[in-house]
């Protein structure tokens, strides 16, 4: 088509502005293609580079009711690796005889921190794992939510080689360098079935399966004022979901963190076979922060529901209404930023 008849078809406003000699190309001026290009695109409605990019975005929901139809075997792994992992700990004193009794059975003790006093934390975590296989329905990719109950303690035969005198921020700190301190994990409560099969199977955990509901702030779920330091989950129970065995808020704001790195963290189990008690190493490539300010306190909220299931019970127990004295949060790095799209024609 000549230039002069695509000028009188189309406005002036699609015609790109090119003064040089045209040239042909399959019997068509190289000018007409660019024009036919444009015509392609509507006018620009502003100038700025940015598009409009909505503060909200809507996402499809589904009601999970998936059936098990069946089982499959993998391979086992001596190593279980994580693609990222947001965690909190919420750190409480406990009585020290009174984590005796959950201890001394599976031949453990728990640790004095001083003042006849042990330590129990609540892990909190949302995690992802690439398990490199997949088939239609199965993506091959996990997201998983936990809660771990634990109680710092050791195996009750290398009493002698566990360091004495250690205060709770010395331990949250810089960690227990003989790595013979570690979290005894009295339930686990998880909503990835696959994560339960292998935390039973592979590390010997009291671990069941149960949803959550939660609103965690991080890179991709940046919460608007106030509540962009406020981190708030519920655990619900595993046959009736409108039951919580527990739900908790954390409010960061206004608190400080102190830098460190405990790891290697010992994950303590019990071997219900052979009744001995089993560590594993659990490291986190990164830094902690620790907050340690008396306002910890204050930042957490945490409640108890109507569930029956034992895991209320023995938080009830190991907790109660007691304050948190340390908070811990460790988050782990993104491996790709993608920003959002901007006009690439200016």
């Amino acid at each position: 088509m000549p230039c002069a008849l695509l000028a009188e078809r189309y406005p002036k406003s699609y015609l790109s502005v090119d003064a040089s000699p045209p040239r042909r190309v399959d019997s068509l001026p190289l000018r007409a293609y660019r024009i036919l290009e444009v015509r392609l695109m509507p006018a620009a409605k502003h100038t700025g580079p940015l598009p409009h990019i909505p503060a909200k975005i809507t996402i499809p929901t589904f009601a999970t009711k998936s059936k098990q139809v069946g089982q499959t075997e993998i391979h086992s792994s001596l190593s279980f690796y994580y693609t990222g992992i947001s965690s909190l700990w919420l750190w409480y004193h406990a009585d020290l005889e009174m984590l005796r009794a959950y201890l001394d059975p599976l031949g453990m003790t728990p640790y004095s921190f001083g003042r006849k006093t042990g330590a129990v934390n609540i892990n909190f975590f949302n995690a992802a794992a690439m398990y490199g296989q997949g088939q239609p329905g199965n993506q091959g990719i996990g997201g998983f939510n936990e809660t771990e109950i634990n109680i710092v303690g050791f195996a009750t035969k290398v009493a002698q080689h566990v360091p004495q005198g250690l205060s709770l921020r010395h331990f949250l700190t810089t960690g227990d360098v003989t790595k013979r301190l570690g979290n005894y994990r009295v339930w686990v409560a998880c909503d990835d079935p696959i994560a339960v099969a292998a935390g039973r199977q592979v590390f010997m955990e009291n671990k069941f399966l149960t949803p959550y509901t939660y609103n965690v702030p991080g890179l991709n779920n940046p919460r608007p004022s106030p509540d962009e330091f406020t981190s708030e989950w519920k655990c619900h129970d595993p046959d009736k979901t409108t039951h919580l065995i527990y739900h908790a808020t954390v409010n960061l704001a206004g608190l400080s963190p102190v830098p460190g790195n405990m790891s290697e963290v010992i994950d303590l189990s019990f071997d219900a076979k052979t009744k001995r008690p089993v560590a594993s190493r659990r490291n986190y490539f990164g830094m902690y922060d620790t907050y340690l300010q008396r306002g910890v306190g204050r930042a957490v909220t945490l409640g108890y529901g109507a569930s029956k299931h034992p895991m209320r019970h023995d938080m009830i127990r190991l907790i109660g209404d007691a304050k948190p004295v340390a908070i811990q949060r460790f988050q782990s790095p993104p491996c790709i930023a993608e920003v959002a799209g901007y006009y690439a024609d200016v």
